[in-house]
C-alpha cells in the first residue's frame, strides 16, 4: 500500500538549520536548477520522515517537469518578494519542515498526542452576506471571542504545539477590524483567509501586502450565474475584480469552491478550473456540501459518482495545471485518512467552542474555560482520533457522511453539547440520518472498488511515477510524448554541472546536520 501509517509519516528525525534569509535572496530566480536545489534544502530540515519523503517526492516533480515546478516558478515569478518569501518560510519551512516538528514531538511526550498541523479559526460569525445554505449564521453573533481571547489561542497553538499553518474562516473575516491588527503578531505564521472579497478595500489590500503572511481564498460557488444564485447579484464580479487587484499587487490568493448535486459539473468543468488559474489562482479548495446546520438538505450532497467526478477533476486539475488543487474528501489518502479531532487540524468557532471538525458542531470543551491543548486531550477527541482510518480504505474518510455509524456513537456515548441550535440534526432525524445512510451506501460501492484496484493518488505521483490522465491517473511509464523539459527520465536533470549559490549553501547545511 502506497500510504504509510502516521506513526511512521510523523516519526521525529535530526534536522539541520541553515541561513533562511541567504536562501530567500537566492530563491528570487525560477530556474529548475535552483528550485531542484530547493528540494534539497527541504530535506536537509525535514523533522520528520513524512518530510524527508515529501521533499524526495518534490524533487521527482521537478526533474520530470511536473506541473508542480511550474506552480513554483509562478509563486517566484508573479508573487512580490515579501509576500513569495513569507509564504515559502511560513508555510513550508516553519509550517511543515522546520523545527515545529520538535515542538510537537515535546508536545506529544508530554501530553501523549500528537497536536495538529493546523488551527482552523472561525474570527467571527458576523457577515454581510446571507447565502443560501451557510451555517455561520445558525450561531449567535453576539458570542464572538475577544481579541484577547484569540491572541490566547493563538499564542498557545503557536508556541506549544508548532502550528504554524492558520486557515480563517467566519462568517466573514475581513468584517472584524481588528482581524489584521491579530494577525501581525504572528509574522511566522501562514493566515488562509476564506472571504467572499466584497470587504477587500484598497487600504486593507495595501496592509495585506505589507504584512505577507495573508492569503485569501475567495468563495465561489461556479460561474456568474450559478454563483450569484447562492450568493447574490454581482457578487461572482466582485470576487473577479478582486483576484485582479491581488493579482496585480503580487499577494498569494486562492479560491474556496462549495460542490452541490447541482452545481457538480459546472465547477469540475475544464472551463470553470482553467478559469481559476488563469485569474490567477495558486490554491483552489474544492468542498462537498455537508448537511450541517439547522434544517440541513441531505440532496445536496454530490452523488457518489459526482464525488468520483470531482476527485478525478481535482487530480487532473492538480497534475496539469500550476495551480494547487485539492479534494477535501477525494485526498483522504494523503492526509492518511480523516483530519479531524486534531489529528491533523482542529476548529476554534467564533464563541470559543473546540469542534473536532468545521462541519462538526459539537463540543465538549470552551476555550474560555480551558486550554486547547485540555480540549484536545478531551475522551471525545481522543476517540475521533483514535478511530481513523477506520476499516482503512481512506477514500470514505468522513464520519459524517461516509461512516455516520461512527459519529453517531460518538455523540451517544460522549454526549457532546450543540455549539448552535439544530447542530445535531444529521444525527437524530430519521429522515435525515436515512438519506446519508443512503448516500453512504452508495459511495461504498464506488470507493471501495477504487480503494481495493488502487485507483486513487496521494496529492501528486511518487518519485518513479508519472501522471497520466483521469483514467489511468499514474505509472511507471513514460506517457505518449515522453517527459517535458528534456530531463532525463530516471536519472534526475542534467542540466548542467556548475554549482550554484543555493547548492554551496546546501554543503555547508550538509557539514552542520
Amino acid at each position: 500500500m502506497r500510504v504509510l501509517p502516521q506513526k511512521i509519516m510523523w516519526k521525529p528525525r535530526l534536522g539541520a538549520e541553515f541561513i533562511v534569509g541567504q536562501l530567500l535572496n537566492l530563491i528570487g530566480t525560477s530556474s529548475k536548477k535552483n528550485l531542484i536545489t530547493l528540494t534539497k534544502f527541504f530535506e536537509k530540515i525535514a523533522n520528520s520522515e513524512g518530510g524527508v519523503r515529501h521533499a524526495r517526492r518534490m524533487r521527482w516533480l521537478f526533474e520530470t517537469d511536473h506541473s508542480h515546478l511550474h506552480w513554483w516558478q509562478k509563486i517566484i515569478n508573479e508573487l512580490n518578494s515579501h509576500c513569495r518569501n513569507k509564504f515559502i518560510l511560513n508555510f513550508f519551512v516553519h509550517g511543515y519542515y522546520g523545527d515545529n516538528l520538535k515542538k510537537r514531538a515535546q508536545f506529544a511526550e508530554k501530553n501523549g498526542f500528537f497536536p495538529p498541523t493546523v488551527l482552523l479559526s472561525s474570527i467571527t460569525q458576523k457577515c454581510n452576506y446571507n447565502c443560501a445554505g451557510c451555517w455561520a449564521h445558525e450561531y449567535e453573533i453576539k458570542e464572538d471571542l475577544s481579541f484577547e481571547q484569540w491572541k490566547k489561542v493563538l499564542d498557545e497553538a503557536v508556541n506549544e504545539m508548532g502550528i504554524h499553518i492558520m486557515p480563517v474562516v467566519g462568517g466573514e473575516p475581513f468584517i472584524r477590524k481588528d482581524f489584521l491588527d491579530l494577525v501581525e503578531l504572528y509574522p511566522d505564521c501562514m493566515f488562509l483567509v476564506f472571504t467572499n472579497g466584497s470587504l477587500l478595500t484598497e487600504q486593507t489590500i495595501k496592509r495585506i501586502k505589507k504584512l505577507g503572511n495573508v492569503a485569501p481564498m475567495f468563495s465561489l460557488n461556479g460561474l456568474e450565474e450559478t454563483n450569484d444564485a447562492i450568493r447574490g447579484k454581482g457578487s461572482f464580479q466582485v470576487v473577479m475584480e478582486k483576484m485582479d487587484l491581488l493579482k496585480k499587487e503580487g499577494i498569494f490568493f486562492g479560491a474556496s469552491i462549495t460542490a452541490t448535486r447541482e452545481n457538480t459539473e459546472e465547477v469540475i468543468s475544464d472551463e470553470f478550473i482553467q478559469m481559476l488559474s488563469n485569474k490567477g489562482s495558486l490554491w483552489s479548495w474544492f468542498f462537498h456540501y455537508v448537511p450541517v446546520g439547522n434544517n440541513p438538505n441531505p440532496d445536496l450532497i454530490p452523488t457518489a459518482q459526482q464525488r468520483e467526478a470531482i476527485k478525478q477533476a481535482v487530480y487532473n486539475a492538480r497534475n496539469t495545471l500550476p495551480m494547487m488543487t485539492v479534494d477535501f474528501w477525494g485526498d483522504g489518502p494523503e492526509m492518511m485518512g480523516c483530519i479531524a479531532g486534531g489529528r491533523q487540524y482542529i476548529h476554534v468557532n467564533a464563541r470559543g467552542d473546540v469542534e473536532p471538525c468545521t462541519f462538526v458542531h459539537l463540543a465538549t470543551h470552551n476555550i474560555k474555560d480551558c486550554t486547547l491543548t485540555e480540549a484536545l486531550g478531551s475522551p471525545f477527541m481522543n476517540a475521533v482520533r483514535n478511530a481513523i482510518p477506520y476499516d482503512g480504505n481512506m477514500l470514505r474518510p468522513c464520519m459524517i457522511v461516509d461512516r455516520p455509524d461512527v459519529l453517531r456513537k460518538y455523540y451517544r456515548d460522549f454526549k457532546p453539547y450543540e455549539t448552535h441550535k439544530g447542530a445535531a440534526d444529521y444525527l437524530t432525524r430519521p429522515e435525515i440520518m436515512e438519506k446519508i445512510d443512503k448516500y453512504s451506501h452508495d459511495v461504498a460501492q464506488v470507493m471501495d472498488k477504487n480503494w481495493t484496484m488502487d485507483y486513487y493518488m496521494t496529492l501528486f505521483p511518487l518519485p518513479g511515477e508519472y501522471y497520466h490522465d483521469r483514467q489511468e491517473l499514474c505509472s511507471s511509464k513514460i506517457p505518449v510524448g515522453g517527459v517535458h523539459g528534456g530531463c532525463e527520465a530516471a536519472g534526475g536533470c542534467a542540466c548542467g554541472k556548475d554549482l550554484s549559490a543555493l547548492e554551496k549553501i546546501s554543503k555547508e547545511v550538509t557539514a552542520h546536520a
